[in-house]
């Protein structure tokens, strides 16, 4: 049995237990959600289209457009609900805490996508 273990197995190979690709990267991997989303094939083939011309990986591509891309919003009721909700949680802090600098890094992330929004649907063109 332990000729065929041997000439079956590769030396680095553990029994039972399956090694990590690098220790280093398990430790420090800040990035373990994921997100999925669908899109028709002929999206599929334009936003691939788009990432080769980056040059980014696709993981990337995605993180870096959801977060610094400029959001074109068509105003209604479920988006000015959600703002409104969001401005009570951050009216809720203020009042607690009027120093502004103290706000949580995702309460002022909300604040300026909110300003963004209602910029882009109010702007006078």
């Amino acid at each position: 049995m332990y000729e065929v273990d041997k000439i079956y197995r590769r030396p680095t190979q553990s029994k039972g237990k399956r090694k990590s690709r690098s220790k280093k990267n398990e430790k420090n991997r800040v990035r373990n959600v994921i997100m999925n989303f669908r899109v028709s094939p002929t999206e599929k083939e334009l936003i691939e289209t788009r990432i080769k011309l980056t040059g980014m990986l696709k993981s990337k591509f995605f993180i870096q457009s959801c977060l610094y891309q400029t959001i074109l919003v068509k105003g209604n009721i479920k988006t000015f609900t959600e703002i409104k909700k969001q401005i009570e949680q951050i009216s809720k802090q203020i009042n607690k805490n009027p120093n502004l600098e103290e706000l949580e890094p995702e309460q002022v992330e909300s604040l300026r996508i909110i300003l963004e929004i209602l910029n882009t649907l109010f702007r006078k063109e």
